[in-house]
């Protein structure tokens, strides 16, 4: 009986990571400006079943809702709000970010030619995966000085192969200066793909030399750090 529900148990577990695995999240973020700046966002999973949602407005205060199955908790975060630094906080903080530029150091000599392209072309493809499908924007922009406008215009017409796809259109302005307008961007996210592209960089020549050269420090009793 025991081991009955201990199965079920593990069965429901193993059903839950491959859920967070392999159902895609999807985001989108919007927002506008016009005499204030306003945006919000949210990132969902499970068709919409759990959600995060946050909105930042004119003000310093920024609203997260987390929402699970129907149920919402509300909060907000801002200069005055409980979350706001103390003296420890900021003094832990700065002992945190020496110990932090210490191991820095300490991996910079790792940062050779290779490991950078490695890391470069891996960045790309995660930034391919994740880029937006929805690209949406309405802008009116305009400068002090009609020659910046200009320019502006003549860097429309030159880039506009890049995003004719998404619907933007950006307005330049000769006779007011101004900027203005709003945007929405959406997309979706395969977590499979994200482990696989780290997956793959993990195992390039380059970082397998640093976890060999890592590990033979360590079997040493070396140091893998300047402290």
């Amino acid at each position: 009986m025991l081991l009955s529900i201990v199965g079920y148990v593990l069965l429901i577990i193993g059903l839950v990571l491959l859920a967070i695995v392999f159902i895609p999240y999807s985001y989108h973020v919007s927002g506008e400006y016009f005499d204030e700046a306003e945006i919000e966002g949210s990132l969902s999973w499970l068709f919409g079943g759990v959600r995060i949602d946050f909105y930042k407005g004119s003000d310093a205060n920024i609203a997260l809702d987390v929402t699970l199955c129907g149920l919402t908790k509300k909060t907000k975060r801002g200069p005055g709000s409980p979350g706001a630094k103390s003296e420890k906080k900021t003094e832990a903080r700065k002992k945190g970010k020496t110990v932090r530029s210490k191991q820095l150091a300490g991996l910079a000599r790792y940062f050779d030619r290779d490991v950078i392209q490695k890391a470069v072309s891996a960045i790309v493809k995660l930034l391919k995966h994740c880029r937006p499908k929805i690209v949406s924007v309405r802008a009116r922009i305009g400068f002090a000085d009609p020659m910046y406008t200009g320019l502006l215009y003549a860097l429309k017409s030159q880039i506009y192969l890049l995003w004719h796809r998404y619907d933007i259109d950006i307005q330049p302005v000769f006779d007011e200066e101004i900027i203005e307008g709003r945007f929405l961007i959406g997309g979706g996210i395969w977590l499979p793909y994200l482990i696989l592209v780290v997956i793959g960089f993990l195992f390039t020549q380059p970082i397998r030399n640093i976890f060999i050269s890592n590990f033979r420090r360590k079997i040493k009793g070396g140091s893998l750090y300047v402290r």
